[in-house]
């Protein structure tokens, strides 16, 4: 399965759990406990009816990092706190929400040691039943990964030795999968022993090729040759992407 097949069933998969009476009173409830948070925004000048609106501006919005930052800690409903990271999963934000994301990460990953599935075949009325499963088993997986996605962007200049930690604790799952990604932008040699390591955690393998290929780690050239022989396709495509790269 490919990226566009994968995400045009993602979006089906989404558009039905949306008709979901349970989710609808689920959306409901979150549109009035954001409805504040909006409200303070537009009295700082933003013309937004959502956080999506606010993402979507022409330009970075500074101003309202102090409010979305007091909310994120402070607010309960998942979807009202995933909808603030993505707000703040831009470059721009420095690192002035990266201690609180560590904290929010650390709250809300999912522990569990059943957590670990294949996805990439999966059918539409599959992936939904999966989605339905891990939401029932792990609440605020989605919020976690999210998370783990918003610190692989920020700055985490001064926070790399509990990153690598976050990253090695499988107890956290598939929720560290953009946190192993993001390694790729340290420059240590503890990040590449790390990325090294978790080339045999399934739940993270394709994302430590790929924090390896970017550090262009020699190192892990043995490692990424093994998996040449791995009987997922998946793996042996990016092996080899990586390796390609790294002997350049």
């Amino acid at each position: 399965m490919n990226d566009k097949q994968r995400a045009k069933i993602i979006g089906e998969a989404a558009a039905l759990i949306a008709d979901d009476p349970e989710k609808a009173d689920e959306i409901r409830k979150s549109s009035e406990v954001i409805k504040p948070l909006l409200d303070q925004l537009v009295e700082l000048g933003y013309k937004v009816k959502s956080l999506s609106d606010l993402r979507h501006q022409r330009k970075p919005w500074k101003t309202a990092l102090p409010i979305l930052l007091s909310w994120l800690s402070n607010v309960d409903d998942l979807s009202v706190k995933e909808d603030i990271v993505r707000c703040l999963s831009v470059p721009w934000v420095g690192n002035k929400a990266t201690a609180e994301l560590i904290e929010e990460f650390r709250k809300y990953a999912p522990i569990d040691p059943h957590h670990s599935e294949d996805v990439s075949d999966l059918s539409s009325a599959q992936f939904i039943s999966y989605l339905k499963t891990v939401e029932r088993r792990d609440p605020s997986s989605s919020l976690a990964w999210t998370i783990g996605n918003a610190l692989s962007i920020v700055d985490v200049k001064g926070f790399e030795r509990l990153i690598i930690e976050l990253c090695r604790n499988r107890k956290y799952g598939m929720a560290r999968q953009m946190l192993v990604l993001g390694l790729g932008r340290f420059r240590s040699s503890e990040a590449e022993e790390a990325a090294v390591e978790l080339l045999n955690d399934e739940d993270v393998k394709v994302h430590a090729i790929g924090a390896l290929e970017k550090m262009k780690s020699k190192r892990a050239l043995f490692e990424l040759e093994k998996l040449m022989a791995d009987n997922r396709a998946v793996i042996r495509k990016e092996a080899r992407k990586a390796i390609t790269k790294i002997m350049r």
